[in-house]
């Protein structure tokens, strides 16, 4: 389940829970029966009223899990496919062994991404568009690469527009994790005039 799935639902779990309130309020407000029987009756729906969207809740945050879960090994093996092409480029005389196991380390990342998501604007009469198009660029960047003799001209292109695309991947791919900002971090770019670590 995706982060917008996943917000869309509890929305609508809260509007529920926020309109049973109201209708709640309304029935007391309106019950002019000896002991307020309707909303005597309406008071024992109440539970049922909780536990159905509550359980439909967790079964959305199991399924968030499990989509998790997936998302991060198939980020894992876009790493591998991407750096083993980048890595690629800095051959000068690649065998086709390298060759063809870098273009199916590729391709099982592509096929990958269409295990975890479907395609855009998918339906029975059309197969959509590939969700991440930068990395069916990468692949035919190493494949138009060949391999044998490379120039360091086509080697330095092909390096510089894999990185590129790698970026854009990355970005996109990287916005449907649950990421929060660290609590502690370093870096060689910020002096904070202390070496003193503190919590």
């Amino acid at each position: 389940m995706t982060r917008k799935q996943l917000k869309t639902t509890i929305i609508l779990v809260i509007s529920i829970y926020a309109a049973a309130v109201v209708v709640g309020i309304i029935v007391y407000l309106n019950d002019n029966t000896e002991k307020k029987i309707n909303y005597a009756v309406f008071r024992d729906f109440i539970p049922f009223i909780i536990a159905l969207p509550a359980a439909y809740l967790g079964y959305c945050f199991q399924r968030r899990s499990s989509y998790m879960l997936a998302l991060r090994q198939l980020w894992s093996n876009l790493i591998e496919s991407v750096n083993s092409a980048i890595q690629y480029t800095q051959l000068s005389n690649p065998e086709k062994e390298e060759y063809e196991k870098t273009l199916i380390l590729l391709s099982k990342s592509i096929d990958e991404v269409r295990g975890v998501y479907k395609n855009i604007d998918e339906n029975e009469s059309s197969i959509g568009h590939y969700p991440f198009e930068s990395l069916k660029s990468i692949y035919s960047i190493i494949s138009e690469l060949g391999y044998k003799e490379i120039s360091p001209e086509k080697r330095i292109d092909a390096s510089k527009h894999i990185k590129h695309n790698w970026g854009n991947l990355r970005r996109t791919f990287l916005r449907e994790f649950d990421r929060p900002e660290p609590t502690v971090f370093d870096s060689p770019f910020i002096n904070t005039g202390s070496d003193k670590i503190t919590d």
